[in-house]
């Protein structure tokens, strides 16, 4: 974990900053200190049931633990849209043994080789995008609209992948108060990384518990100032101010919570496909496709 503070323009930055869900979930588990000169009142524990899911320490578990709520539907759907994904059309990075990172591979480790891991290597030619995606979202957000912009965003990853780019896949929660911003961030998948592990970013994107237990928790023990913090918890930046500070370049992909990228909650289709016209990514999927089986499944 990472923990500074940096000066831009006139706010003050609360950077924490986290390797993966297990350096997020170790370091919850210690306990870290409440800041309790600004949090009188421990959101992450006291706020409801209806409002914020499981008990903390049930949510800091779910971060390595695995969290399943209607993930076989979740998977349905995921499995229904790659359906439609486009044929790769190009292969920029291979599969190598290793002695270091990338996943172990049993018979390899049973043997005693000592290039024992896989990893995906990138060639010359490949390229990298990154993909932003905001965590927080506005507290009247339903939990269809939460779904299907976390489902429509793994599927995108996956598409991209499959046709053979290297993904940089980080979540976060940029909120600010007056002259303070908290920049809380997560690696989900880094370029080196395996394909996508869905069942890895499912917590993070679609549980309410991750926001208002895990990274309030979070919040909780970072060094802000102003005392407003306590109250509401900060205000999320908009898209435009997410692009500012994160300076996104043109390829790069920033996903903003559900309102803002016009996700309704209503069919996974036609939000996957307003999704896809959001992030200009039109050329890059089977729009007619997605049309189809979204035909398909009303019919039933």
């Amino acid at each position: 974990m990472q923990n500074y503070i940096e000066q831009k323009d006139h706010y003050k930055v609360f950077n924490i900053k986290f390797r993966n869900l297990t350096d997020l979930h170790d370091y919850l588990l210690s306990d870290p200190p409440v800041n309790t000169a600004v949090f009188k009142r421990q959101a992450s524990v006291k706020n409801d049931f209806d409002f914020s899911g499981e008990p903390l320490e049930k949510a800091i578990g779910y971060c390595i633990g695995g969290y399943t709520k209607d993930f076989d539907n979740f998977l349905k759907a995921n499995t229904q849209l790659r359906e439609t994904t486009k044929s790769a059309f190009f292969n920029n990075h291979r599969l190598v043994k290793s002695m270091y990172g990338g996943a172990p591979q049993p018979a390899l480790v049973a043997s005693g080789a000592p290039e024992c891991m896989l990893r995906y290597e990138r060639e010359a030619k490949s390229t990298v995008r990154n993909i932003y995606f905001n965590l927080a979202y506005p507290a009247f957000t339903s939990t269809s609209r939460i779904i299907n912009r976390g489902l429509a965003t793994l599927y995108i990853v996956q598409a991209l992948e499959a046709r053979g780019e290297m993904v940089n896949f980080k979540a976060f929660e940029l909120s600010k108060n007056d002259d303070e911003i908290v920049n809380i961030e997560i690696n989900l998948k880094k370029p080196g990384d395996h394909f996508l592990n869905i069942e890895k970013c499912y917590y993070p994107i679609r549980a309410k518990e991750f926001l208002r237990r895990v990274l309030f928790r979070v919040l909780e023990s970072s060094d802000v100032e102003d005392y407003y913090w306590g109250d509401g918890y900060g205000t999320a930046l908009d898209l435009d101010e997410m692009k500012g500070f994160l300076k996104t370049g043109p390829k790069d992909l920033l996903i903003s919570y559900p309102s803002e990228m016009g996700i309704e909650g209503n069919d996974i289709y036609d939000d996957t496909i307003t999704l896809i016209e959001r992030l200009n990514l039109q050329q890059e999927f089977d729009i007619p496709k997605i049309k189809s089986l979204r035909d398909k499944n009303q019919r039933r």
